[in-house]
């Protein structure tokens, strides 16, 4: 098994220079994207990422190659969390028990997380993993490695501590901020440091900023997610508890200058709850219990659609939440996080609505969590175009911009517009109101042997028949083309499919085939620009008579039923 000693990384920030910090991102690629969007991320900026990019969220793979993209870019720092050293020492364990002990891995964390890391490698390898027992998992490791050897030398070259001026950056938490003591030493300590705050630890050379630890485990009267600022110990927690707690965020913290007081700093989150505006004003009450993750064991009353009457053992309080915060664990039944306090709210303050009830609405204010029973109206934010390309945004990825300067080396103009995570034709259906342009379906197709591979636009009111394809373009037995191959091919992972991405198939191994009755549509023409957190329109013809082209593919057009 590899081990990891203590190494220390610095940091070298300009004067004025922003430092913006995220921990624990655990697998959700669009709380990134979008976090980063709301911090202004830009082009002078340094991103420091403490540690746990991965599990526990739906995209692990996709966050650690969306980092490393921006880290070719731009200056970006990320240290080791404990979730990445234990993955990565799983993946090299070589004792004969180590094949059973990862194939139970990837079945529980299927079963738990519905995705780990180590899943999403295999299933671009077009590998379920139904398929890996005790007896194939080291040849299945073994693929991992050779087929994900960047991704996987990049977690393993991470170290254990930044520093950059006055602040240090580690995932779980260190004893003492005297460098010199800590270099070294056995890493894993300070990245599995449970409950670091509680230690007792104060520190004068560095404030010391941590992630790993749920904020709201700190806080026993109140729920609250935003980051802790321990100022008097210089000590700065700032785990929103994304992918662990039903009602976790992303938090990132914007460091001014390195030289910074805690004083200066603000801080940012993004949930995916949906917004809505008070309407009434109420008076806070504090919490009289909270279900925390060391006290959470419940007992279900009742069940009432989606929620359940719920009593909490210890305290004997009854509640009411969401069925699916309900667990098993070890000593019986346990209940995410939720405490009874109710929050100060003002008419006009703009709320996440958690959970709703017959008495009342559970919303989340600023990152503090509470219950709330007046008025409130959903916030109708729609998306917005604009004109050309976005500059001075780093959270962009390098294919997104690379499609951006193609159009206008083209001369094509096209509008653009920035919005939510879209992946599914349901998701796209309010861009697509204000896109106000003809929308196709994109699929990704190859033929049984894998040597022939398509990209269809057909429109969306359309059903996708294999049989009617296949006629028209000779080959049989079409089926939908793996990640892997769309990623090699075309740059694009799935949700993103777009015709764009044929700029990136350079040797022609994708054929673009065109239902006729696009062209029927004329007029404007909307796509991703190889990444779905964006869409563009640009006219039908430019795509025709200029993109097209100009990447030298040749579509062929078919006539598909409806």
């Amino acid at each position: 098994m590899r081990e990891m000693l203590t190494a220390v990384e610095k940091i070298e920030a300009a004067p004025g220079q922003r430092i913006l910090v995220v921990s624990d991102v655990h697998g959700h690629f669009n709380h990134l994207v979008q976090l980063l969007r709301k911090m202004e991320y830009g082009g002078d900026d340094i991103l420091v990422i403490v540690g746990d990019l991965i599990e526990k969220g739906p995209e692990s793979l996709r966050v650690v190659q969306y980092v490393m993209d921006l880290s070719r870019q731009h200056p970006v720092y990320v240290s080791m969390g404990n979730v990445e050293l234990g993955r990565l020492q799983m993946l090299w364990r070589d004792d004969p028990e180590s094949g059973e002990s990862f194939a139970g891995f990837l079945k529980w964390s299927e079963e738990y997380w519905e995705s780990c890391l180590f899943g999403e490698m295999l299933a671009d390898m077009g590998i379920k993993i139904s398929q890996v027992d005790g007896q194939n998992a080291p040849e299945y490791r073994r693929r991992i490695r050779e087929q994900f050897h960047e991704e996987l030398d990049f977690l393993w070259s991470r170290p254990t501590i930044l520093t950059a001026g006055r602040y240090l950056f580690v995932h779980g938490g260190v004893p003492t901020d005297d460098l010199d003591a800590l270099a070294g030493t056995e890493a894993h300590s300070y990245l599995k440091n449970d409950s670091f705050l509680d230690k007792g630890y104060g520190f004068e050379r560095y404030t010391v900023v941590t992630g790993h630890w749920p904020v709201s485990l700190y806080r026993p009267d109140r729920e609250d997610m935003g980051p802790l600022f321990e100022r008097e110990r210089n000590i700065l927690c700032i785990d929103g508890g994304c992918g662990l707690k039903q009602t976790g965020q992303l938090n990132g913290v914007i460091i001014p200058d390195c030289m910074a007081g805690m004083e200066e700093i603000r801080w940012e989150s993004y949930d995916d709850f949906p917004e809505v505006t008070a309407l009434d004003d109420r008076e806070e009450a504090p919490c009289s219990f909270h279900v925390q993750y060391f006290d959470n064991r419940v007992e279900l009353l009742e069940e009432k659609g989606k929620n359940g009457i719920i009593r909490h053992l210890s305290s004997g309080k009854v509640f009411e939440a969401p069925l699916k915060w309900l667990y098993p664990g070890e000593t019986g039944l346990q209940c995410t996080d939720l405490c009874d306090g109710r929050l100060a709210v003002s008419a006009g303050d703009r709320l996440k609505l958690v959970f709703e009830t017959e008495d009342g609405l559970y919303v989340k204010k600023q990152g503090q969590l509470g219950w709330y029973d007046g008025r409130v109206k959903p916030e109708d934010v729609k998306p917005y175009l604009t004109a050309g390309a976005p500059c001075g945004e780093n959270w962009r990825r390098e294919r997104e911009v690379a499609v951006y300067g193609l159009l206008e080396r083209l001369g094509i103009s096209f509008d653009r517009i920035d919005h939510w995570e879209a992946n599914t034709m349901e998701a796209c259906r309010a861009i697509d109101e204000v896109l106000d342009a003809a929308i196709c379906k994109n699929l990704f197709l190859c033929n049984q042997q894998r040597t022939r591979f398509y990209l269809l636009l057909m429109p969306e009111g359309k059903k996708f028949r294999t049989k009617d394809l296949s006629r028209q373009i000779d080959s049989s037995r079409l089926s939908f083309g793996e990640a892997v191959y769309l990623e090699r091919f075309l740059r694009l992972t799935p949700g993103s499919v777009s015709v764009m991405g044929l700029m990136n198939d350079t040797k022609n191994q994708v054929q673009l085939l065109i239902d006729r009755e696009v062209l029927k549509e004329g007029g404007l023409f909307g796509c991703h620009p190889c990444m779905n957190t964006s869409s563009i329109r640009l006219s039908l013809s430019d795509l025709l008579e200029k993109f097209l082209p100009a990447v030298h593919h040749e579509p062929i057009f078919v006539d598909l039923s409806s």
